[in-house]
């Protein structure tokens, strides 16, 4: 629309400007054949007898007629000079035409029956030098208007080019925060899909941890209750091995002795020989249990009942050997858990990081635009008051040129009264068109020509003066009231102007405002976005604090498996092969392969 604008002036501006040019261009070649007229028509009536008219050449005279006929065509021509002088201008244009043949003023044939001539060319003169006039004021009022026009279509096109800038502005600025509100969007993507990726691997996390726990909480419970059912055992059986004591020494004196000869032959060095040989499995394997195993047999203790306790003593080695694994597995999974939360809680931080980055630089950017349309905004307030300012001027010059027109109008008009209230008090007719003055004629050239009063009752008053002075000055009152309607239609263009041009600056100062808003609000939910991420930072700072206590309480839990665990299943095995080894004894052989640990 403005670039339509501007176009439309600048057709508008060319035309009247083209306008203005012919015009101009007729006017000054009008002025010029005036000029050249009025030169001629000054010689010829400064002649003595035989001069005048007469005098100039044929050429010239037509030359003037031609200059005549033309300028008579134009419309100021009529406009400015009384109906009597264009009907004498016409005749005289007519006359000249018709009779330049014979080499003879029409005007001498007309006039000239009796005598010389003595030329009237004084009142033509006065004739043309009032077109002269007229096409004169007529030229300095164009140029005038002209200049108007060119002074108020540059500050058209200079409000219209400063429109068309803040318009260019706006939408850069528009486009620019479009650009950067696809680019938010993007990066709001990418961390939507980047949150959902790590909501689905939690939840996978926290499944996988759910079911570990249930199963860790089964197993314990599992244990527990085994725990307490052996302990109830070993309870049981402290207090039946405690009660019996008596019974056990009573047996050893009489049930060994004849097993032991019944088995073996009866030989008494038997349990002599199993304590030595335990006592070398002891030393051998550095056994606690073959320990306690040869001091029982030292004592006199069963075999059988031996043997039983080295079977439970491998089954509770098992079972050592069992939790072992299972401890070095939980410890396993707990730190490779531990390692993984930890990591997973460093990416997050990183990207968190990342994020509050990209989104401080978002608030300098939004600050900036925001401070950019603040003095846009400003710009176009100061534009809209000194368009104010010089509309104002404009209309203040209009009232007081139309007030200056209105009283120069009344003055002139209280002069036309004056001059005409003598004609009217003394009731002298007074025609405003001029009429033919009659032709003065002499017969002899020493005499002196009568008084043109001469024989009249009254004195008449100069009606031809009055006349012409009255016709002058009612032209001024009509070119000054022209000038004001013309003053008017100009203040109407240039109101309508000033309220095209404040409609536009308001819209661009809509819509700097609509834009500047959007930036507060972005502003406000980037910098909530900040908060919350940096709230989630603090977050995960705190359950990676966790985690490294977590870390500390597994490696202080687990650090002693990874220099323990396979010297104590060393030692396990080891034991496990001596107790085999004693039971093979004890039993009076055996295969010891199936006491091996695998």
């Amino acid at each position: 629309a403005n670039l339509a604008s501007q176009k439309e002036a600048t057709e508008i501006r060319d035309k009247e400007y083209e306008e203005y040019n012919t015009e101009r261009t007729e006017n000054e070649q009008c002025i010029g054949a005036l000029e050249s007229a009025i030169g001629v028509l000054t010689g010829a009536g400064t002649g003595k007898k035989k001069e005048g008219l007469l005098a100039l050449p044929e050429a010239k005279i037509l030359s003037v007629a031609a200059d005549m006929r033309w300028i008579m065509q134009k419309p100021i021509a009529w406009k400015s000079t009384s109906p009597a002088d264009m009907a004498m201008i016409r005749n005289f244009v007519t006359l000249k035409a018709n009779n330049g043949k014979n080499g003879m003023s029409a005007v001498q044939l007309r006039n000239n029956p009796f005598g010389d001539y003595a030329p009237q060319s004084t009142q033509i003169q006065g004739i043309l030098k009032g077109m002269y006039d007229a096409f004169t004021a007529d030229l300095e009022k164009d140029n005038v208007e002209e200049a108007e026009k060119q002074k108020a279509f540059e500050e058209f096109m200079k409000t219209k080019k400063a429109e068309q800038k803040t318009l260019e502005l706006t939408l850069e600025k528009q486009e620019n925060a479009n650009a950067k509100k696809t680019k938010l969007l993007a990066d709001s993507k990418t961390d939507r899909d980047d949150t959902k990726e790590q909501l689905a691997a939690d939840e996978d996390f926290f499944e996988d941890t759910k079911i570990s726990c249930q199963n860790v909480a089964k197993v314990w419970a599992e244990r527990s209750r085994l725990r307490t059912e052996e302990l109830q055992g070993i309870i049981t059986a402290i207090k039946i091995l405690s009660e019996a004591g008596g019974t056990f020494t009573k047996a050893t004196a009489t049930l060994l002795q004849v097993k032991q000869v019944h088995r073996h032959q009866a030989s008494n060095t038997a349990p002599k020989q199993a304590f030595q040989r335990l006592r070398n499995l002891a030393a051998k394997y550095k056994s606690l249990g073959l320990a306690q195993i040869a001091a029982q047999v030292r004592m006199g203790g069963h075999f059988d009942k031996v043997i039983a306790m080295i079977d439970s003593m491998i089954e509770l080695i098992r079972k050592e050997e069992a939790e072992d694994i299972a401890h070095r597995d939980r410890c396993q999974n707990a730190e490779g858990k531990n390692a993984n939360d930890m990591e997973d809680i460093r990416a997050a931080q990183e990207k968190t990081k990342e994020k509050i980055g990209r989104l401080k630089d978002k608030v300098k950017d939004i600050k900036s635009t925001i401070d950019d349309l603040e003095k846009e905004m400003k710009d176009t307030k100061n534009k809209m008051e000194e368009r104010l300012k010089l509309r104002n001027g404009e209309r203040e010059d209009f009232e007081s040129a139309l007030k200056v027109d209105q009283e120069a109008i009344d003055s002139l008009n209280q002069a036309i009264v004056a001059l005409m209230k003598f004609y009217k008090k003394n009731k002298i007719p007074l025609n405003l068109a001029q009429e033919d003055p009659k032709p003065k004629y002499t017969l002899d050239p020493d005499k002196a020509p009568e008084l043109e009063w001469a024989g009249q009752d009254s004195y008449g008053g100069r009606k031809e003066e009055s006349t012409g002075i009255i016709a002058i000055l009612s032209m001024i009152v009509e070119d000054f009231q022209n000038e004001m309607k013309t003053g008017r239609q100009d203040d109407a263009e240039a109101q309508e102007d000033y309220e095209k041009d404040r409609a536009a600056m308001e819209e661009v100062l809509h819509a700097l405002k609509e834009s500047h808003s959007t930036k507060v609000n972005e502003l406000a939910e980037t910098q909530d976005a900040i908060r919350d991420a940096k709230g989630f930072l603090e977050q995960k700072g705190d359950e990676l604090g966790d985690e490294k206590e977590m870390k500390g309480t597994l490696t202080k839990d687990c650090n002693w498996l990874r220099t323990h665990f396979k010297s104590r299943r060393s030692k396990r095995k080891a034991e496990l092969d001596g107790l085999a080894e004693a039971k093979n004894i004890l039993a009076g052989g055996g295969n010891t392969d199936e006491f091996a640990i695998d």
